[in-house]
């Protein structure tokens, strides 16, 4: 299956033994350990922003898409999986990440949200805002990426998608923009809440 993982600059990642190294395109295999979350084997995950849970600032970490395979894993906290064989594919940016976690939601729009996924409006922290709703908006600094999903009158499905770089000048700084990327006239009413809190 394709998963994303985290990993430390160096690409390591910590292990209960100890520190592994992986490389670019290498199979590691621990089939001869098994695979159980939080224990032992390989771990990634399934919704690419959950790699954010464990490897949090790109300042540190380097983000992958990877291939988990041999025995899986599962244990329901957030979509972590243990495998015993793990490749890494694709080095992703944190950008790149976020567009990946939108297509994921895209494909499985009744599945939870992520923490990090806001609710009908947003505002972006160092690198995105991802905004999730009837009628999404999103404001950032510049440099931030604002990702917008919009959801079906009557269900989750995701009916259309847009992505806005904050230039300063097409996406002005600390806007809100709509779906079609619009500037919202109104006055922010304070931080709207996560989605997975709503």
């Amino acid at each position: 299956m394709i998963a994303y993982k985290g990993f430390n600059k160096d690409m390591t990642c910590t292990l209960g033994y100890g520190r592994f190294q992986y490389e670019i395109g290498v199979t590691v295999d621990e089939s001869e350990t098994g695979a159980k979350c939080a224990s032992y084997g390989l771990h990634c995950a399934e919704d690419p922003l959950d790699v954010l849970n464990y490897y949090k600032s790109p300042e540190s970490s380097r983000y992958f898409i990877v291939k988990a395979e041999g025995d899986i894993h599962e244990d329901a906290r957030d979509s972590r999986i243990a495998c015993t064989k793990l490749t890494p594919v694709k080095e992703l940016s944190i950008q790149k990440l976020a567009l990946h976690a939108c297509h994921f939601m895209i494909s499985r729009p009744e599945r939870e949200p992520n923490n990090r996924v806001w609710k009908d409006k947003g505002t972006a922290d160092n690198y995105f805002a991802i905004v999730r709703g009837k009628n999404p908006m999103a404001r950032g600094d510049k440099g931030t990426t604002l990702f917008l999903l919009q959801e079906a009158k009557d269900s989750k499905e995701i009916i259309e998608f847009a992505a806005y770089e904050v230039d300063g000048v097409e996406i002005k700084e600390d806007t809100y923009y709509d779906i079609d990327g619009r500037e919202v006239k109104e006055r922010d009413k304070g931080r709207a809440k996560k989605a997975a809190s709503a």
